[in-house]
């Protein structure tokens, strides 16, 4: 059996390179130091490096009896943000691998090990990004509410992402405790010094849109101890993470899974108006956030504490909306594009009398998306006699159209997809985004207003697809549930660009396909692929080859 040194081996030079920002909390720094020292893992094969934000005290000159077998340094710089630190810190690592943790961690013997195993189960480990597991102290009992509410939630989605009821992506990213090929970071772009909050998801968001592939190590957990104290720090805390994630959302409209809007339909019925009033009324919404967090606190001191954890899940709601509010451009700016949208409507009713180029355009790929709904039907279902051949296919009347608009999810969406790009054609681009978010909360699918689907496409079920706004596909493309046709890099020449789908391509369930590759006419991707290669027409890609690359090729079809 190999020793514990002995289950990696990334070859020659220094391995990992551990980076970590800190800032006022000398003590929690040197527990952690000391930790790693503790490290499984040859202490030739990996290094740290801390980079001091401006501390008041030099955390260098405190620190400086600290000894470790590994080599680490301590770095200071004026107060430009975790961001800038951390960046400073990759900059300085000479690592193959670079793992980020935060300065209020703690870690096990066998941390670094965990990391480097599943980076080896991708091959070479060079486009994955590994997320480790956050746990709570021990010592979760007596920390201040806020902090409870934190630890639940990353409980909760540590959970999640480790039994698989959710993939790892890009949002997903916390400096807490990941890591990724440094090369893979670099060619990423690194972390964006504007961003003072949420610089961990923006950079996850730029990751995955390199065509990073992400893992969870339940194994690599990081306990959370922090010293944060101060409720009002963490109701500002709350408030500067909606002030970031709108301008993440600004920063990439193709990414709608960053999109501060994706939590109000998920939200809590008697909570979602309250967060609503932060959008609407912050000042009055902050009054009503003070009396949140003293009601809830007193019921933490009497003993109810998931009656306070749920006080806290509203106070942050609250203060999260005021901070997009901030960003976003106060009421007005929401106003403008519900109106705009509201104009888009409009539109299609006087299109139908004055039958407009838009309308005209909408009302015939509407009717074309509804023959190729209607023919396909009859393909595949061996009860139904064929009717023939896909152009030759008669188009159905109105009542069966409006029949199936109402039966057919899948139809609905499509139809949803061609208002949305008639407010485009039309030159209502708010209103096109604020169809966008529609389709998202109506259907739990993120389409782009600027996506390409000719007419003559189906929708299988109608939930959960990612199209970017790149994508394309030609007439008679079935997608299925859950497909992704993402933004990334081609593995080879790493030009960037969307999937173009030519004619009559069947992309099964939970498919993932990105970057700037074309799908050949006829062509059948099976359930649960990941394509990031082009393939000729006619093409099987079968789930037994969960990933094509230039190294495994696709099977075709005679």
């Amino acid at each position: 059996m190999k020793s514990p040194s002995q289950r990696v081996d990334l070859g020659d030079g220094l391995w990992v390179s551990v980076v970590i920002a800190t800032y006022n909390r000398q003590d929690l720094l040197r527990r952690l130091l000391q930790d790693l020292d503790a490290q499984s893992l040859d202490p030739s094969r990996f290094e740290a490096i801390a980079v001091d934000d401006g501390s008041s005290e030099d955390t260098c000159a405190r620190l400086a009896d600290l000894t470790t077998r590994y080599t680490h340094r301590i770095e200071r710089q004026e107060n430009t943000g975790a961001a800038a630190a951390r960046q400073r810190g990759v900059d300085l690592a000479r690592g193959k691998v670079v793992v980020f943790l935060d300065d209020d961690m703690q870690v096990k013997p066998d941390f670094l090990e965990k990391h480097l195993e599943k980076h080896l189960e991708y091959g070479d480990g060079t486009n994955t990004v590994v997320l480790g597991r956050l746990r709570p102290d021990a010592k979760l009992a007596d920390m201040p509410l806020f902090e409870r509410y934190y630890a639940r939630v990353m409980a909760s989605q540590g959970d999640e992402l480790a039994s698989g009821e959710r993939p790892v992506r890009g949002h997903n990213i916390y400096t807490g405790n990941v890591s990724m090929a440094r090369e893979l970071f670099v060619r990423a772009g690194g972390f964006d010094p504007a961003f003072r909050a949420l610089e961990d998801e923006e950079l996850g968001v730029r990751l995955e849109k390199a065509g990073a592939r992400f893992a969870f190590a339940n194994e690599a957990s990081s306990i959370h101890g922090s010293d944060w104290t101060s409720m009002k720090k963490w109701m500002e805390r709350a408030y500067r993470d909606g002030v970031y994630q709108a301008k993440l959302s600004k920063k990439h409209p193709d990414m709608p899974e960053s999109s501060p809007w994706r939590f109000l339909p998920v939200a809590n019925p008697l909570k979602r108006p309250f967060m609503t009033l932060g959008l609407a009324a912050p000042a009055a919404a902050s009054v009503v956030a003070g009396a949140a967090i003293r009601t809830a606190s007193a019921f933490d001191k009497v003993g109810l504490e998931p009656v306070a954890l749920a006080g806290m899940t509203f106070v942050y709601g609250i203060q999260y909306y005021r901070g997009v509010r901030k960003e976003v451009g106060g009421y007005d700016a929401v106003r403008r594009e519900f109106r705009e949208f509201e104009r888009g409507v409009s539109l299609l009713q006087r299109g139908e009398r004055g039958d407009s180029s838009a309308f005209r355009a909408f009302r015939e790929a509407v009717r074309e998306d509804h023959r190729i709904l209607r023919y396909y039907g009859e393909k595949y279902d061996d009860r139904v006699e064929s009717s023939g051949g896909v152009e030759s296919f008669d188009a159905p009347g109105t009542a069966a159209l409006a029949s199936d608009a109402v039966k057919k999810i899948g139809f609905q969406l499509m139809i949803a997809y061609r208002v949305m790009r008639f407010f485009r054609a039309a030159g209502l681009e708010l209103g096109a985004q604020f169809a966008s978010r529609t389709i998202r909360h109506a259907f739990a699918s993120d389409v782009h207003w600027d996506a390409d689907l000719e007419p003559g496409i189906m929708v299988v079920h109608g939930f959960g697809l990612a199209i970017s706004y790149a994508a394309r596909a030609r007439h008679g493309c079935i997608l299925f549930q859950n497909v992704t046709l993402g933004y990334g890099p081609d593995p080879l020449t790493k030009q960037a660009g969307a999937p173009l789908l030519e004619k009559s391509v069947h992309v099964g369930i939970g498919a993932t396909l990105y970057g700037p590759i074309v799908v050949g006419e006829g062509t059948k991707i099976m359930a649960s692929c990941v394509l990031s290669q082009s393939v000729p027409p006619r093409s099987i890609v079968e789930a037994s080859v969960p990933h094509v690359s230039a190294r495994a090729p696709v099977r075709a079809r005679s």
